[in-house]
Formats: structure tokens, sequence, C-alpha cells
């Protein structure tokens, strides 16, 4: 009879200590999106671009456009520059891919009959949007070289 109290009390107490710390944990499985909606403030970062040089230009917070937030992506293989996206401690959070600012396309009728429906620009303004709740630290720009790989161009540090 002693045994079977034991065994429930046992049985109880441990159940009420995974369900003191499963709220915990459930804090940190929370999924957390990583891209902005035009209906929360976000942080806008804008970087002004060189393709070996970039600035951080300004941050605000404000509700992104939907024209930013059509340009804004996860890495894909099109994406020739990414932006690198990191949080408390250095530590990495997710990669933007920003494709290649320094290639404009000719948007105007009438180029219909060139061979190339763009050119090169020396320089971009670049701008990216990004949840308030990510709380960005540091970026690393990124450009892809010719065998695929991201070479890490700059990091850049929010003060």
């Amino acid at each position: 009879m002693v045994i079977k109290y034991n065994r429930i009390f046992f049985a109880i107490l441990f159940a009420l200590s995974f369900s003191a710390l499963s709220n915990e944990t459930r804090e940190d499985l929370k999924l957390k999106k990583v891209h902005a909606n035009p209906f929360n403030d976000a942080f806008i970062i804008s970087f002004d671009g060189s393709p070996s040089n970039f600035i951080l230009k300004k941050i605000t917070i404000d509700k992104p456009k939907e024209k930013l937030l059509k340009k804004i992506k996860l890495l894909s293989d099109d994406d020739k520059y990414a932006i690198k996206v990191f949080g408390k401690d250095d530590k990495y959070l997710y990669t933007i891919g920003i494709g290649n600012p320094f290639y404009a396309n000719y948007q105007h009728i009438g180029f219909e009959d060139r061979q190339y429906m763009g050119g090169l620009v020396t320089s971009a303004l670049v701008e990216v949007a990004i949840p308030l709740h990510i709380q960005p630290s540091s970026f690393i720009i990124s450009k892809r070289d010719i065998t695929g790989k991201f070479i890490d161009i700059q990091q850049l540090y929010i003060n």
C-alpha cells in the first residue's frame, strides 16, 4: 500500500515539475516570423552600397511599404548579393537575398529589340525590412563568386 502511494506521489511530482518547465520551453520554441508584414512596424534598414563597399545609411522604425516587401526574400540561386543578419551575442539568425542591386533593368517600351535588357550601375540604395522582435546587432554583406559560394565582403555593426 505504501509503495502504491509512493508511486502516485512521484508521478504527480514528476508531472508538476514537467509542466512548470514546459512553460519556459514553450516561450523558447515559439515560431518567430523572419519576414515583416505591411501591418506591423519593422526596422527599415538602408544601405548605400557599391560592388565592393556598403555603408549603413539609416535605421528607422515604420510600417514597410508593399514595394519593399516584394523585394525581400530568403536566399535563392538568383541572388548575387546577400545580407546575413546577426542578433545578440553575434548569433547568426538568417540570410536575406538582395539579388544584384548593381544591375539596372530597362523597363521602358522601345528597348525590346535590345540584346541586353539592363546595365551595370556603380552604386545602389538597398533597403530591407526586419521585424522588430528580431533585434539585429550586425550584418554581413556577401557576394557570390564564380563558383557559387558566398564570400563575405564587409561586416556592419549597429551602434
